[in-house]
């Protein structure tokens, strides 16, 4: 049987705190709260940005508009526009 056991803990002081470093931007992406909830609403499937707005209680459009622009530059979401004229 082989040894699964792998050092968790970092073997210099210097080099304690790098791998959190790189997981910063990650955290930041996905950690403030409308983001959580956008992507939340938008794990069953596609959605139409009003019906997003509706969904999410307390969300400005300001903020759904920035979040929604984040997560498709991070390439988490993708946008699809129609080209429609509306009613």
């Amino acid at each position: 049987m082989s040894d699964t056991n792998i050092p968790v803990r970092a073997t210099e002081a210097s080099d304690s705190h790098e791998g959190c470093r790189e997981v910063i931007p990650t955290l930041a992406r996905i950690g403030d709260k409308w983001t959580v909830m956008v992507v939340g609403a938008l794990s069953n499937g596609p959605m139409r940005y009003n019906q997003l707005a509706r969904l999410i209680e307390g969300i400005s459009q300001r903020m759904l508009t920035l979040t929604l622009k984040g997560l498709e530059q991070d390439g988490l979401v993708s946008r699809t526009m129609y080209p429609t004229i509306p009613p």
